[in-house]
């Protein structure tokens, strides 16, 4: 059986402003299915709904650069995504702060 291994990184919530791009790259492991999953807050620790969140994949070698799918956060600031990882490759998470917020 694998042994299952979590990462996390914190973003402040005043890093997130409008009309603002925030990229924060990564590598996955050797496994090849990945789950990448976090919460979005806003600068008053509140989740935030209606993020974006991008998931690009970078390869070095060929200054090529691929958008996955990207992901909108849920009323508790959630976002998910699942995707067949190749360890060879960066990816980049973009996150964008809501466009209208309450």
């Amino acid at each position: 059986m694998g042994v299952s291994r979590n990462n996390s990184f914190i973003i402040s919530g005043s890093k997130l402003l409008p009309w603002k791009e925030n990229h924060y790259n990564f590598q996955l492991s050797r496994k090849h299915h990945q789950i990448i999953k976090g919460t979005i807050y806003t600068q008053n620790q509140t989740p935030c709904t209606g993020a974006t969140v991008l998931v690009t994949q970078i390869d070095d070698e060929k200054q090529e650069r691929i958008l996955l799918g990207f992901a909108v956060t849920d009323e508790a600031g959630c976002y998910l995504f699942s995707l067949e990882a190749n360890p060879k490759m960066k990816y980049e998470l973009t996150v964008f702060a809501p466009i209208i917020s309450k």
